[in-house]
């Protein structure tokens, strides 16, 4: 049971609501590798309880033993707001966690705020300890909301408008190219959103490419996967993200299309073992994927490596310089607090 405490104050145009979350015994928590998800708790009648009609959040568990906490919040209606994570310490001490500048929050929509670590939160290499003396984890939220920009209090016009744009990738009104798969599958779609959506597509047609005589764009994606992609371009939905995030990783990667790109680290993420840790490492090198690339070696680093290098991954590795990275990534931290 957790311990939630939860104050709003208004300065101007701006409310400030503060929330001070105690998980009692978080040891205990991170030890029982059945726990996979811990949340505030909603009462039965949300209106009577003013605190969780408000903002809610929650905790993943990811890894095998536990190893990376996602944390997660939720706000029942749509706000423009920056929000700030902090972990209060021993003797009144604060860390700050990370800082978000101010964006749109959709209503009753979980929206990822920050990675924690084990290692971190308990401790178990002697540096950093997040953990209070009677052993509670306590993390102190702030979420700035601001009247200063106006913010649609309906969700029914934009669910409609990517809808909209989705039917009219399937329908194919109006349409003024085609573009084709690896296999030859035809797709009847519009310049104009391809390149609004993505500067690669965008060069196709602003010069004296083929593609401007022959109205076709020919691409390297399967059918399969150039079917999620465009999608993805029309309604800024990947329902099939989680089933190939692999192959939607390298598309994105290669049309640049940002979001996509998170989306997929975010699955790959979530999927993260000892036996996929290398392949998963190689693959967000190989695309640029920064935040999957640190998360990987991050799990690696935390007491992983011994048993990865006993993998089918690790036997395959052919790169030095991955190999390189690995050791310097894990021996860093060892050096500086050996010198400190």
């Amino acid at each position: 049971m957790s311990n939630l405490n939860y104050t709003t104050r208004t300065e101007g145009q701006t409310k400030i609501n503060t929330i001070i979350w105690t998980v009692p015994n978080f040891v205990n928590l991170l030890e029982n590798k059945s726990t996979r998800e811990f949340r505030t708790e909603k009462p039965k009648d949300p209106s009577a309880d003013p605190i969780y009609s408000r903002f809610h959040l929650k905790m993943l568990f990811l890894g095998r033993d536990n190893d990376i906490i996602e944390i997660y919040y939720l706000s029942p209606i749509p706000v423009f707001l920056k929000s700030i994570l902090t972990v209060c310490l021993k003797r009144f001490e604060e860390r700050s966690i990370v800082i978000k500048e101010y964006h749109t929050v959709q209503a009753n929509k979980w929206q990822y705020l920050a990675t924690l670590f084990k290692r971190d939160i308990a401790g178990f290499d002697g540096r950093d300890i997040f953990l209070l003396s009677d052993g509670s984890l306590r993390l102190k939220f702030q979420f700035i909301v601001t009247n200063d920009i106006k913010v649609d209090y309906s969700n029914v016009p934009e669910a409609q408008l990517s809808n909209d744009f989705e039917n009219l990738l399937n329908n194919g009104l109006f349409s003024d190219i085609t573009m084709k798969s690896a296999e030859g599958n035809e797709y009847k779609v519009h310049k104009a959103v391809l390149a609004s959506r993505s500067v690669v597509l965008k060069a196709h047609f602003e010069h004296n490419t083929t593609e401007c005589h022959t109205n076709i764009v020919e691409s390297p994606l399967e059918a399969e996967v150039l079917t999620e992609v465009l999608t993805f371009i029309y309604s800024d939905k990947a329902p099939r993200v989680d089933d190939m995030p692999e192959k939607l990783l390298a598309a994105a990667d290669f049309y640049e299309l940002s979001r996509l790109k998170s989306l997929c680290e975010e699955a790959l993420h979530k999927k993260l073992t000892v036996e996929n840790a290398i392949e998963t490492l190689q693959l967000a090198d190989l695309h640029s994927a920064k935040i999957l690339k640190q998360l990987t070696l991050e799990f690696i680093k935390d007491g992983q490596a011994k048993l990865i290098t006993k993998t089918e991954g690790w036997a395959k590795v052919k790169s030095v310089e991955l190999i390189k990275t690995i050791y310097t990534y894990i021996m860093t931290d060892d050096v500086e607090a050996d010198i400190k």
